[in-house]
């Protein structure tokens, strides 16, 4: 499996590659495959479309789309320098798409729906651009479970508090993974299977979670979630490694969700 191209330097790669392991499981048991058109929603710097590339192959084609022309920018760079020639990256809205993309085999989107107004809607704007029998493959975060290690791993917890609440003051859906049922149906699609997995974080995997926080800090103040001070962010890395290593447990990041339908 291909290693994120956009590795962001300071982020935990075991986590990188925990999180990556699910979405190739879930686009091969879905049926991605060789010579296969894909599309990518909400692409980001393009770490899911390198990975649908690596599987689609020479013969196939994976386009990601994005509305932040920084991160689209980020992702051509990465496909210029690891040679993904079967990638391409534009810069749209779900509900804007141009008109000239033609239709694809399948469309596949990771943690995209979560920041939908309204999910149904985005997932029928994609449909038209998809062939008759096409593949619908999503991957979707959950809050679920994620608080209830407050006895054993206060800080943790808090943390992870933090950034689902910073999240959900944004407009997001932090139940997204639990709602993409509905949302398929409701959508109109016929589902093929949905599964879930615990992301979990051990003293051995290590945590994103210091790294997280540092990513969002400026979210988390603007919005009130937490003050700064109260954050501690120059320590806060170490002591979370300290916490893991003295709870001997694991941790539930979060849930994992993910789908796949076809319409007919």
């Amino acid at each position: 499996m291909v290693e994120c191209a956009n590795y962001d330097k300071g982020e935990n790669k075991l986590m990188i590659a925990q999180r990556n392991d699910f979405t190739y499981r879930l686009l091969m048991d879905a049926g991605i495959k060789k010579g296969l058109r894909v599309l990518d929603v909400g692409c980001g710097s393009g770490e899911v479309t390198f990975l649908a590339a690596e599987i689609v192959g020479s013969t196939g084609e994976v386009i990601g789309f994005d509305s932040n022309e920084t991160a689209i920018a980020a992702a051509r760079d990465s496909a210029v320098k690891n040679q993904f020639a079967n990638t391409k990256f534009i810069i749209a809205e779900i509900d804007k798409l141009p008109q000239d993309l033609g239709r694809f085999d399948a469309i596949v989107g990771r943690r995209v729906l979560m920041y939908q107004p309204d999910a149904v809607f985005s997932i029928k704007s994609l449909l038209p651009y998809l062939k008759t029998k096409g593949l619908v493959v999503f991957q979707e975060s959950d809050s679920m479970g994620s608080f209830k290690d407050v006895d054993l791993m206060p800080l943790h917890t808090q943390v992870q508090t933090w950034i689902w609440n910073t999240v959900a003051k944004e407009g997001g859906n932090i139940h997204m993974g639990m709602n993409l049922y509905s949302v398929f149906k409701q959508a109109g699609l016929t589902i093929s299977q949905i599964r879930a997995e615990a992301v979990l974080q051990t003293l051995e995997t290590g945590s994103d979670l210091a790294w997280v926080v540092q990513k969002m800090l400026p979210r988390i103040i603007k919005l009130g979630v937490i003050n700064q001070k109260e954050i501690e962010i120059d320590t806060l890395e170490e002591r979370l490694n300290s916490e893991r290593q003295n709870a001997n447990t694991v941790f539930v990041r979060d849930m994992a969700f993910g789908i796949w339908a076809t319409i007919h």
